[in-house]
């Protein structure tokens, strides 16, 4: 039973091994690869790594071929109309004509042509087609797909039947629901197309957005049993299976009298529960928070579940323009550890309305007493809306006006600015901080408020004179002290200098001088001496 099992097993080895060279010449099907050429006497053509030469001709009409293959003769054969040469079963020449171009004086040849045609052998070629139901997959809509559906299809485009033709098709990492992964094909004729092959695979429910290939392999052989082999894909994207929608809404358009009203909600639009769900909102500058809530609040939400109105506040404007409110975020962690989040829309609101500032500036900050000062003051509106200004300023009481008005009425338009201006003596010495300056403004609408300005403060400084040196009645030039002056008011009230004493001081000089000559004198006695 055993040699019987051996030599059953050994047939079909040899049964399969064999089958590819079970053909004859008239199986193998032709690729032509020349249409017409002509050759000369001695011309030759090169096919791929074959090259066809006319050798020689006959009166005949004969023509003698040979087929070299990398520089070596492989065939030759001399072939008159119709004849055919074939190597290897890989290539054919096949004369359509001989003219030999004989000369009727001489009976000889003068210029003789063959025509011929070159084929190759056919071999066969996979096309694979992948077509999906869909390319995109969404859990979360009801009108998708819930199962993947994939048809495959394998075309033999190429100039030869395939035989043994294997089929593999890879899901990658989709779980097959319905249908086989493999399928086998006797033959595959060049130009057929086989039987289409339906898979369905389940839509998996995942966190992430992911992209999935699904392949397909197609492994023949030829007529000499060389394998020939095609691989094709399609990719299909599964969308994730939670979705969270954040909206946050906000008065488009108010005036700096009105206020501006805000309502932030939050909805689970996915097919999952989520928990711990962390909404945090937050207010643009230029607009003040006017409620007492805290913008930040953690939640859950079952699958459709929603929150209409999670925040809901107001804002004061603090002065026109165009604010673009920060997006909420809600976030929250999954199953798998990671950490998702979703932004609301950043909705603006338009305040209308003037914004007047007022800025007080003087022409010098440090003076001396009797010095005059311009003061300048600049109304501006920065607003979009124009305003009736009226403005006043003050001074201190030990500052006198000289020239102009302290202070205004005007109509100052939107982005525009205008200014007034007049001038002081300062006669007190020390730091004297003028008063603010005040305004007070009415829109068209009724919109009204007072500003005020800055302070600035000018250092009034007794000017630094240098004292001249003092003489005596006999004209000698009294010691300068070192002491600092002392002041005296005279009955004019004017300031005086008096210097305070000091000691008298010896002229340096003489005393060197005779000290000089005694040691002279000294000197002389002793040159005597000696």
């Amino acid at each position: 039973m055993f040699k019987k099992s051996i030599f059953l097993l050994l047939t079909i080895f040899f049964i399969f091994s064999t089958q590819a060279l079970a053909y004859t010449t008239d199986d193998i099907e032709w690729k032509t690869s020349v249409d017409s050429t002509s050759l000369g006497w001695g011309d030759s053509v090169t096919n791929g790594d074959y090259v066809i030469k006319a050798e020689d001709f006959t009166t005949d009409e004969y023509v003698y071929i040979k087929i070299f293959k990398d520089g070596l003769e492989k065939q030759h054969a001399p072939l008159g109309a119709g004849g055919t040469l074939i190597d290897d079963d890989e290539i054919k020449v096949y004369v359509i004509s001989v003219d030999p171009d004989i000369d009727p004086w001489t009976d000889s040849m003068v210029n003789p042509t063959a025509s011929i045609i070159i084929s190759r052998r056919g071999l066969p070629s996979f096309e694979i087609t992948i077509e999906t139901d869909e390319s995109t997959y969404d859990p979360k809509d009801l009108s998708s797909p819930s199962k993947v559906t994939a048809t495959i299809t394998v075309k033999n485009n190429g100039h030869a039947e395939a035989k043994n033709v294997d089929l593999t098709i890879n899901t990658g990492d989709l779980i097959l629901n319905d249908g086989d992964l493999t399928h086998n094909y006797y033959s595959i004729e060049k130009g057929e197309t086989t039987s289409p092959v339906t898979i369905t695979m389940d839509v998996p429910l995942l966190w992430d957005k992911t992209s999935f290939s699904i392949s397909a392999n197609a492994k023949g052989y030829d007529i000499k049993g060389a394998e020939h082999t095609k691989t094709a894909s399609k990719s299909v994207t599964i969308e994730n299976k939670w979705k969270l929608i954040a909206i946050k809404t906000v008065t488009e358009e108010i005036y700096m009298t009105d206020t501006a009203y805000v309502l932030v909600s939050i909805r689970n639009a996915g097919i999952c529960t989520l928990n711990s769900i962390t909404v945090t909102d937050s207010v643009v500058d230029g607009l003040e928070l006017k409620d007492s809530v805290t913008l930040k609040k953690t939640i859950s939400l079952k699958a459709g579940e929603s929150t209409e109105e999670l925040f809901e506040y107001s804002l004061k404007p603090l002065k026109p323009g165009s604010y673009t409110s920060p997006a909420s975020v809600a976030e929250f962690t999954a199953s798998n550890r990671k950490k998702y989040s979703v932004s609301s829309g950043t909705p603006a609101t338009k305040v209308n309305g003037p914004y007047i500032t007022l800025t007080k500036s003087v022409s010098s900050s440090n003076v001396t007493p009797g010095d005059e000062i311009t003061v300048t003051v600049k109304v501006d509106n920065t607003g979009n809306r124009d305003a009736s200004v009226t403005a006043s300023d003050s001074l201190p009481s030990d500052v006198p006006l000289v020239s102009g008005d302290t202070g205004f009425q005007e109509v100052i338009k939107k982005s525009s600015s205008k200014s007034y201006s007049y001038v002081i003596r300062m006669d007190a010495a020390g730091d004297v901080k003028l008063p603010s300056a005040t305004a007070s403004f009415i829109d068209l609408e009724g919109y009204k408020g007072e500003k005020i300005s800055n302070m600035p403060v000018i250092s009034v400084v007794e000017p630094v004179t240098e004292t001249e040196p003092a003489t005596d009645g006999t004209g000698d030039t009294q010691p300068t002290s070192s002491e600092p002056a002392q002041t005296e008011n005279d009955n004019n009230g004017q300031s005086t200098a008096t210097s305070l004493p000091v000691e008298e001081q010896k002229e340096p000089g003489f005393e060197a001088l005779l000290s000089g000559l005694a040691l002279a004198s000294v000197y002389i006695l002793f040159k005597r001496k000696n």
